[in-house]
């Protein structure tokens, strides 16, 4: 058997810094910690999946394979234990080398009633780029500060069959029921996710009132139905796609909380964040809030947050990485050109939080928490992970005085 050790150094229930993100009688979110985990799973079935992975596309879906889970609540001292939760690899880039593989954990794979404090699944993020371990940690931080409903990130410590395999961002599964239930006042609504990666973007461009027309770019999760892509999905991607923008304007407000949209493409403008909705049509989810009837946009996967030399097109009205060579949807871009007052008011307010002092602030606490175990991590030379954290801080305060600077002037190409 391999198994997998999540630990702790500090004395269990030690305050590390400040006061908690998330509710302080929630020991998974209060993310003054690393909690401790220990998963347990057949040697043989893992190297395997590992070697198949290797030799397989990238999009492959990856299969669970049946663990166990003990965990020690940081905050009582107490071990939990789980039983036939499933495992298996996560990320992409991994398969380059240059990256270590993450891990999801779904406690509900093999019995419906599974769960772990209230979760179905969880994530277990590799480096898969982000050597700092900060930039979806930030990134999400921004965005719930903004007040974007984006996933919940802490971090932990993995070991495999007592090797330490170092630090972990830990994240929030973003597309189930349980996530809208934490996230939302009214959670019974419909729910999209854009993967990007190997499904295709989220385009917003009609292409017929069939919803087979929108397989392998909007995923339905969390429940939803086929009617609610007639009814409300493809009526949204209409709007959006109609190229006479008077109609499109005139249409929009009905179908999208285009102040929320401005907050998730204003932060993502600000970080910057090559790699979702508005710059790639990527990464992204959306719900649709019976409580008003509108869609809302929030992301997932932000490991790619503050890189400002991997863009190839970086302003706030075309924000692109270097490996597109065009910009994101183009709706997307149309909607803040046309209403740029608005667009640019939220561009600026976004910017208060990621003024370097600010942003800062959140980035040295995480730093202080992480400080003391990355001297451990076997991923990490002497000295490599404080250049890569030293690069996120360059990157925030580099990206701040240039998006400022163009919300001020708000003048659109």
């Amino acid at each position: 058997m391999i198994l997998f050790l999540l630990a702790c150094d500090r004395a269990v229930g030690e305050d590390t810094s400040g006061e908690p993100e998330g509710p302080a009688d929630d020991p998974v979110w209060d993310d003054r910690y690393l909690p401790v985990y220990r998963i347990t799973i057949d040697a043989e079935d893992w190297a395997g999946d590992l070697a198949a992975l290797h030799e397989t596309d990238t999009c492959e879906q990856r299969n669970y394979r049946p663990a166990s889970v003990d965990y020690e609540n940081p905050q009582s001292g107490e071990t939990e234990s789980y039983d036939n939760v499933g495992i298996r690899y996560r990320g992409h880039s991994a398969l380059e080398g240059d990256n270590r593989f993450g891990f999801k954990l779904s406690f509900d794979e093999y019995d419906e009633a599974g769960e772990f404090h209230g979760l179905h699944k969880v994530n277990l993020n590799g480096t898969e780029g982000d050597s700092s371990l900060m930039r979806e940690r930030l990134a999400q931080w921004v965005m719930r500060s903004a007040g974007v409903p984006a996933p919940r990130v802490t971090h932990t410590r993995v070991y495999v069959n007592g090797e330490y395999q170092g630090i972990f961002p830990f994240t929030e599964e973003p597309d189930d029921q349980v996530y809208l239930d934490a996230h939302f006042d009214d959670p019974d609504g419909s729910l999209f996710k854009i993967n990007g990666y190997c499904e295709g973007d989220g385009d917003f461009e009609w292409k017929g009132d069939e919803v087979d027309k929108y397989d392998g770019r909007y995923e339905a999760k969390a429940g939803t139905g086929e009617e609610a892509f007639t009814e409300e999905l493809i009526p949204m991607i209409a709007c959006a796609s109609d190229e006479d923008d008077a109609a499109m304007l005139a249409c929009v407000d009905e179908h999208i909380d285009v102040a929320e949209f401005f907050t998730e493409i204003a932060v993502d403008m600000a970080l910057p964040d090559v790699d979702g909705m508005a710059a790639v049509g990527q990464n992204f989810l959306l719900y649709h809030d019976p409580s008003t009837g509108l869609f809302v946009a929030y992301p997932w996967d932000k490991d790619q947050s503050f890189r400002v030399s991997d863009a190839l097109s970086d302003t706030i009205w075309d924000l692109h990485p270097t490996w597109k060579e065009e910009g994101g949807p183009e709706f997307l871009r149309r909607l803040r050109a046309l209403r740029s007052g608005e667009f640019c008011d939220e561009v600026l307010r976004v910017a208060d939080i990621t003024d370097p002092a600010a942003l800062g602030d959140e980035l040295d606490r995480v730093e202080s928490l992480l400080d003391g175990y990355i001297g451990d991590d076997p991923w990490f030379a002497e000295g490599d992970w404080s250049y890569h954290v030293e690069s996120v801080r360059e990157a925030i305060a580099e990206r701040h005085e240039a998006v400022v600077a163009e919300a001020t002037s708000c003048t659109p190409p």
